[in-house]
C-alpha cells in the first residue's frame, strides 16, 4: 500500500536549468559593471571557481554554495574575497527566486496526495537555506511533511543515506513510497536500488521505467500503484 510520495524539487516542481542560465547571466552583468571586467574574464574565474568547489568538497551539498562560487570567482579575479561576493550571491539567487514558477499541476498533484492521505516528501540536492527559500516561494512549505538536503544528509543522491533519511522521516518502508524526479540515476536507480517505486518526470520512455511527461500523468500513476 503506498503511503508516502517523494519528490525532487529542482528540475521537477520548477524548471531550474534555464533559470540557472539567466541567472549566471545577470550575475556575469553585475560584476562585469561593478569591477570593469570583461565577460570572459568573469566566465574564466566563475567556471574556474565553481570547478574547484566541486574537486575539492566532491558529492556534497556544500559543493552547490554559490557563495563559495562566488568568493573564489573574486579571488580569481584578483580581488578582495569578501569586497562583493554576498552582492554576487544576493544577485544570483535573487534572480532565480523572483522567476521560479511551479510547474503546471504541482498544486493539484500535492492536493491530490492530500486527499489520498499521502504523505509528502522533498529529498533534494543542494544547501538546506536555499531549498527552504525556494519551498517558500513556490508556495510549498506548508505541503511538505519531510525535506532531506544533501546537505543535512551528508551525501547526494544516489547514496543510501538520503533516501534513509526522508523514509525515516515520513515513517514508512521502502516499498510504501514512490519517488519523482528528473534524474534517472538520482531519482530512478537511486530509489528503486532502495526497493521504492520510482517515476522518472519526463524521461525518456524505455519501457524498462514508470515515465510521466507532466505532474498530470503522474496522478494517473499513482492511482495506479495505490
Amino acid at each position: 500500500m503506498l503511503r508516502a510520495v517523494i519528490f525532487d524539487l529542482d528540475d521537477t516542481l520548477y524548471e531550474y536549468e534555464r533559470l540557472n542560465r539567466a541567472a549566471i547571466e545577470k550575475l556575469c552583468a553585475f560584476v562585469c559593471e561593478k569591477l570593469g571586467v570583461t565577460q570572459r574574464q568573469f566566465r574564466e574565474a566563475f567556471d574556474r571557481g565553481r570547478g574547484e568547489t566541486k574537486r575539492v568538497l566532491g558529492h556534497t551539498g556544500a559543493s552547490h554554495n554559490r557563495l563559495l562560487y562566488c568568493q573564489k570567482t573574486l579571488e580569481y579575479l584578483g580581488q578582495p574575497p569578501a569586497g562583493l561576493a554576498l552582492d554576487m550571491y544576493e544577485t544570483y539567487w535573487g534572480y532565480m527566486l523572483e522567476h521560479m514558477r511551479l510547474r503546471d499541476g504541482t498544486e493539484e498533484l500535492l492536493g491530490y496526495c492530500r486527499e489520498q492521505g499521502l504523505r509528502i516528501g522533498i529529498c533534494t540536492d543542494l544547501t538546506t537555506h536555499i531549498q527552504h527559500r525556494k519551498l517558500r516561494v513556490l508556495g510549498l512549505s506548508d505541503f511538505v511533511d519531510a525535506l532531506v538536503t544533501s546537505e543535512e544528509a551528508g551525501v547526494e543522491k544516489p547514496g543510501r543515506a538520503i533516501y534513509e533519511m526522508i523514509l525515516e522521516k515520513l515513517r514508512v518502508q521502502p516499498e510504501e513510497a514512490v519517488f519523482i524526479g528528473d534524474s534517472l540515476e538520482k531519482d530512478v536507480l537511486g530509489p528503486e536500488r532502495m526497493g521504492m517505486h520510482a517515476v522518472w518526470f519526463q524521461g525518456e520512455d524505455d519501457g524498462a521505467h514508470m515515465t510521466a511527461a507532466s505532474l498530470r500523468d503522474v496522478r494517473r500513476i499513482l492511482d495506479e500503484i495505490h
